[in-house]
């Protein structure tokens, strides 16, 4: 379903170490108004679903106000949760069922060590504390995993796990580099991606919940993402919106042409249309680009083509031992 996603604010409890660097440690929320002016005018351009994000959504002060707002103006909606504070908020939800899509909860590996590396001790228990209030209480829920150099071993045994516990899918996806995750070694390179993926599509024949890539798997499609076919918007703590939840986030040191417009300065409406004529802009360049025998092998990757494109990883070219700085462009090529 058509969706916007919104980021609800850039504060979290925990300071996973592959958290985009905008993402943990902040003090932003969005402000309320700025729902209010989405709610208003985006069932108009064919949008009735919401997913609140992070940070983690469930530490906005308003939060149970807002589910309230979404769910009487009609809309459907999920939020993506590291689960630490569902023993609070659960009975909030309660009321809302009928609007709730599902949560997705943030699993980083099968195994509790595994999942505590990256997230921090307490907070594997804490998703499966979650997850048993979802069963009892009926309350749908997938998993969402990042595929690190640590989780990259378990992927078996998180969908095993998943289908288990009652998940109603699971959602594999590559990760954003940061320096952190560098410097940590938690990336893959493309070749070990290639293989996940090829894993990853095996599991998906395996298991009868479903298995889904998140956009950024190697791909001879030029335009797969759901945010290039406008059917879905995404929108930071700051009411910006961005071309892609994957492109915000990185911080202030890197480039922000990702960023088409502020809803506290425009409306929704003036936003889409905005977004819309920066889309095709940057399809026509990347189709112009792949027609002229430009593409490397690299490009493939679509999460990839745009954090390149958009100059999202240029701090990159210092990590010399790293195999995806070698891919990182050195010449202007969109001016």
């Amino acid at each position: 379903m058509p969706g916007i996603l919104i980021e609800l604010t850039n504060r979290c409890n925990l300071s996973c170490h592959h958290c985009l660097d905008g993402r943990h440690s902040g003090d932003g929320d969005l402000k309320i108004e700025i729902l209010e002016r989405i709610l208003r005018n985006a069932r108009g351009h064919g949008f009735d679903y919401i997913s609140f994000t992070g940070g983690e959504p469930t530490l906005h002060p308003g939060f149970t106000e807002m589910l309230t707002m979404v769910s009487e103006a009609g809309y459907n909606f999920g939020f993506v949760t590291n689960g630490w504070n569902f023993t609070r908020i659960y009975e909030k939800l309660l009321p809302h069922l009928n609007s709730l899509t599902g949560i997705t909860f943030s699993l980083e590996g099968a195994r509790e060590e595994t999942h505590d590396m990256l997230r921090g001790k307490g907070s594997y228990r804490r998703v499966m504390q979650a997850v048993s209030i979802c069963v009892v209480k009926d309350i749908p829920f997938t998993f969402n995993t990042v595929i690190t150099s640590h989780s990259r071993g378990e992927l078996n045994e998180i969908a095993m796990l998943a289908a288990k516990l009652g998940g109603r899918g699971l959602r594999l996806g590559h990760l954003i580099s940061t320096p952190r995750i560098v410097s940590e070694n938690m990336d893959i390179s493309p070749i070990e991606r290639r293989q996940t993926e090829t894993i990853i599509c095996q599991l998906q024949k395996t298991f009868s919940i479903p298995i889904v890539m998140a956009s950024g798997y190697y791909t001879t499609e030029l335009f797969p993402c759901a945010s290039l076919k406008m059917e879905e918007i995404n929108i930071d703590w700051r009411g910006n919106v961005t071309m892609c939840c994957n492109l915000s986030g990185h911080g202030e040191d890197v480039g922000n042409d990702d960023i088409i417009g502020n809803l506290n300065e425009m409306s929704f409406s003036e936003a889409y249309v905005s977004l819309v004529e920066a889309s095709g802009k940057f399809q026509k360049e990347k189709l112009e680009h792949y027609s002229n025998g430009k593409f490397r092998d690299s490009d493939y990757f679509p999460c990839w083509f745009c954090l390149n494109y958009f100059k999202k990883v240029d701090w990159l070219k210092e990590f010399s031992g790293n195999p995806w700085s070698r891919m990182v462009w050195t010449e202007v090529i969109f001016a």
